[in-house]
């Protein structure tokens, strides 16, 4: 007997072909009718360029123009594998089918078969009539015979893999809901459950500053890397072929599965009893991540109910799974089990909270740290510390908020060891301290970082050149290589003022740079608004914007005596009125004024418009009833402007003021 008719049955291959041709026809059609239909339609207008790459893009299943047939991708195949090996959910059919003259091998692999014909074949009848289009229409000025390849290449590996992974989660499952159910959380479980230990872990962990999965990790998943539509940016040459040999691994596991699977595991949920446990407390551990995620998004850092919440969670999950497993609500005689659990759980939680790995308080030797980052973005420290990757992350200038110079990383560590003793502390920005060792190993913390508490540590750091450098690129920045500077008050309706002469540009430049050089720690700290930007623009188009401030008096004493000062700024006696509006809720509104929501204050007097425009605050979180928003009309240059700003009502204000926001009570 030859392998083929060995691992091949004709009969049952013909079977399947007969039984299932109106799901690959009805995908086929839609293949036609969303492409070759498609672009013969909109070819027309292909002298549209929108209309040119749109139909361009439709033969790139990672754009956002080919959402339909990521669908697809996504579904078809699933509906088709469960379809070929659904007689395993019924105890009836297995019998049947087990009871002919053919081993399990023959079974599977005709099966296998007579699924991938049918899903690949519309693929390739779709790929060839694009072709003929390509050869005999004014398409091929739209796209190449490559482009269609690579389109029925990755189309077909893509299928080929979804089809492969449902069925090799069919041969786990005898029921026909978890089998499609499964087939999706196989996907979706590495990126959600990194997640969700992520969000958990920053509530129980002080400093923990997870960095999660690797870009690339997370869009190795079919249907992730379909849904994110960023299969361009990952998908390589090399992940082609892991996808393929992903395909054929999980056709073969499944094939040796079969073999092993009971008849009588037909309509349960798990096949195995061997991973029904991972089953349990595996939806278990997730009901309860998430449980617990919810309750911190809602009540905060409150402990008690956190862990309240991983009780509920983890009780919720466990009787779900074992209803499913016992197909029964008698569910309360398995208690030990979850009793087991919980205190697996208990211990996990105790160490967590009493630090027993040290995590929390685990601060590096200055003198043995190399490099150290300090910012609100730990992408940039991933992309350039991590991957060594700038082109990524589209970075113009090196240095992005990292730190070299000795005494910027001892007062970054003796920072670090004051966060320490404040744990509790919730006020301030977000920030990530990131040290690279001299082992070549990273430690990497979060924390809410208070400026103004934490400003004696902070202070000789933000006046550094190194830190200057690399908040302000301007510093480092040659300004023979700067096309343009341009300066706009975002207020008003006076155009900007554009600097494009090179003495100019230089000037300008050299005392930006000489106020960067020179402002302080209140200076970089400062809670004042920010209405007037800096841009410059280099000769590559890349800008930087930087906000004109207070402080930078070389800047606007050069714009003043340029007389450009006067044609960019907003000046008090250019505003001709305030509308000051306070939202009233309903426990505020009057019972004899029911449709009011609103109440309103106008505002001509001078002094007041002056200090409205730059009257200022701690930038904290305030409650609604606590905001005030006013709203700016003006004329400037014969011409209309209106703008907006929000104001806490716990900031000091005059007597004058505060009379009138009182009428706003």
């Amino acid at each position: 007997m030859t392998l083929r008719a060995f691992l091949f049955n004709r009969g049952l291959v013909a079977s399947d072909l007969k039984r299932f041709w109106w799901v690959s026809a009805a995908y086929g059609l839609c293949l036609l009718l969303i492409l070759p239909f498609h672009h013969v339609i909109q070819g027309v207008q292909a002298d549209d360029l929108w209309v040119k790459q749109a139909l361009q893009r439709s033969l790139d299943i990672f754009s956002g123009q080919s959402g339909m047939q990521a669908i697809l991708i996504c579904t078809v195949p699933v509906v088709l594998a469960v379809l070929l090996f659904r007689y395993l959910h019924d105890s009836r059919a297995v019998a049947v089918t087990h009871s002919l003259p053919l081993n399990r091998n023959t079974l599977f692999c005709s099966h296998a078969a007579a699924g991938l014909v049918l899903i690949l074949l519309p693929v390739l009848i779709t790929g060839f009539v694009l072709m003929i289009l390509n050869a005999t229409t004014e398409l091929k000025e739209l796209y190449s015979l490559l482009d269609i390849l690579r389109w029925a290449g990755l189309t077909a590996l893509f299928a080929a893999l979804m089809f492969s992974i449902t069925v090799f989660v069919g041969m786990f499952t005898g029921n026909t809901f978890a089998h499609v159910a499964f087939t999706y959380i196989l996907q979706l479980l590495p990126t959600g459950l990194v997640i969700l230990l992520d969000g958990n872990l920053r509530n129980l962990v002080y400093g923990y500053a997870g960095t999660g999965l690797p870009g690339e990790f997370r869009y190795n998943f079919p249907l992730v890397m379909l849904a994110g539509y960023h299969g361009n940016d990952f998908f390589t040459a090399g992940t082609a072929i892991a996808y393929l040999a992903a395909a054929v691994l999980f056709l073969a596991v499944a094939g040796y599965v079969y073999r092993l699977r009971p008849s009588e595991a037909a309509g349960e949920v798990v096949a195995f009893s061997v991973i029904r446990p991972v089953f349990k407390y595996g939806v278990t551990f997730c009901t309860m991540l998430l449980a617990g995620l919810y309750f911190a998004s809602v009540y905060g850092d409150n402990y008690p109910l956190i862990v309240f919440g991983y009780v509920f969670g983890s009780l919720l999950g466990y009787l779900t799974a074992e209803i499913l497993l016992r197909k029964s609500w008698q569910v309360w005689s398995a208690y030990k089990g979850f009793v087991a659990y919980a205190v697996v759980i208990s211990v996990l939680l105790v160490g967590i909270a009493t630090d027993v790995t040290g995590y929390v308080h685990r601060v590096p030797d200055p003198e043995k740290v190399t490099k150290a980052y300090f910012g609100p973005n730990l992408n940039e420290w991933i992309q350039l510390e991590k991957r060594k990757n700038s082109q990524l992350l589209g970075i113009k200038y090196e240095g992005v908020n990292f730190f070299q110079d000795k005494e910027n990383i001892r007062n970054i560590v003796l920072l670090h060891r004051q966060l320490l003793a404040s744990p509790d502390s919730k006020e301030g920005t977000t920030l990530y301290i990131a040290y690279t060792l001299e082992n070549g190993e990273y430690l990497i913390r979060r924390y809410y970082v208070d400026e103004q508490r934490y400003a004696s540590i902070l202070k000789p750091i933000y006046e550094s050149l190194e830190y200057k450098r690399t908040r302000f690129p301007v510093v480092t920045q040659n300004p023979d290589n700067i096309k343009l500077v341009e300066i706009k008050d975002i207020r008003t309706s006076k155009g900007p003022v554009i600097l494009t002469q090179k003495p100019e540009i230089k000037e300008f430049v050299a005392l930006l740079k000489q106020d960067v050089l020179n402002a302080t720690f209140g200076d970089l700290v400062s809670e004042s608004e920010d209405n007037v930007y800096i841009k410059i623009v280099d000769i590559k188009g890349n800008s930087v914007e930087y906000a004109l401030r207070e402080g930078y008096r070389s800047v606007t004493a050069w714009l003043k005596n340029k007389g450009y000062y006067e044609d960019i700024v907003l000046f008090p006696e250019e505003v001709d009125r305030v509308i000051l509006e306070r939202t009233l809720f309903p426990e505020e509104s009057k019972s004899d004024e029911p449709n009011r929501r609103a109440k309103r204050v106008e505002v001509t007097d001078r002094k007041l418009i002056e200090e409205l425009l730059t009257i200022n605050g701690p930038q904290t979180f305030a409650s609604p009833e606590r905001i005030i928003r006013a709203t700016f009309y003006g004329r400037t240059n014969g011409r209309a402007f209106q703008f907006e700003r929000v104001i806490d009502r716990d900031w000091p204000v005059s007597k004058s003021l505060g009379e009138c926001l009182k009428q706003l009570d």
